[in-house]
């Protein structure tokens, strides 16, 4: 096999699964008002499932979220973790907060939360509608995410180090989702998900949350045109990678 063989050979192993993954969320979104959307690719495979609101509670309840601390006895522990921070700060986030009188794009960023178990701290650096979330390792004080930023907002860690996570607009607030992974070497976004005819339900203190190693629970309300109101539903959305 000659060199240029081997370059295409490889090419379409990269290019091929992308591809279908595309496809196969294009399906899923548009097949959302059915009982089951599935899609598959491969081992790949994503399930919209409706449930009950029994089960939903039932499964928050013996939930598989990472746990985490909120808190330090000594604050200065987090000291380099935002210097860690303040190197990856990009134009737009420098813009945002010289537009809120700020000196430096700090002022938009708050710690959130610490994951001892998966040594990771969680900041969130504010958008203009949305948290974004930003990673720092707890043991090094290095940054986790690079200068990569998350969806952040109602998000998640499961006890394998998934983290999930929305993106709120102004205006249009449907379900914006993505899934990341982390690990010893960082982390990094696996998929997004972008729901045109749902919305979480706001009113639900926990709306999102694991209910196991793969599946995300999530709590929405969609606009039903028949009566002319929103209706409550929840769902379970299960996901291979």
């Amino acid at each position: 096999m000659t060199k240029q063989r081997q370059e295409m050979k490889y090419t379409d192993i990269i290019e091929l699964p992308f591809l279908w993954i595309v496809i196969i969320v294009t399906i899923l979104f548009g097949s959302i008002n059915i009982k089951s959307a599935i899609a598959q690719e491969n081992k790949r495979f994503f399930t919209f499932n409706p449930i009950t609101e029994v089960e939903f509670r039932n499964a928050l309840k013996n939930n598989y979220n990472a746990s985490f601390v909120t808190e330090f006895d000594d604050p200065t522990k987090l000291r380099k973790a935002f210097e860690s921070i303040d190197k990856t700060y990009n134009e737009s986030e420098k813009e945002l907060a010289e537009s809120e009188l700020c000196n430096s794009p700090r002022c938009l960023t708050s710690f959130k939360a610490y994951y001892p178990g998966l040594n990771l701290y969680l900041f969130h650096i504010l958008d203009y509608h949305y948290e974004k979330a930003s990673f720092v390792f707890a043991s090094t004080n290095e940054i986790a995410s690079g200068y990569h930023r998350f969806r952040g907002s109602y998000g998640v860690m499961s006890k394998d180090g998934l983290w999930v996570g929305l993106e709120r607009n102004d205006c249009d607030n449907f379900l914006k989702m993505e899934i990341c992974e982390s690990s010893k070497l960082g982390v990094w976004s696996l998929f997004t998900f972008d729901f045109t005819d749902i919305d979480i339900n706001e009113q639900e203190k926990t709306l999102l949350f694991w209910a196991d190693k793969n599946t995300i629970d999530i709590a929405t309300r969609e606009y039903n045109q028949q009566n002319d109101k929103y209706l409550l539903k929840y769902y379970a959305i299960k996901f291979e990678y």
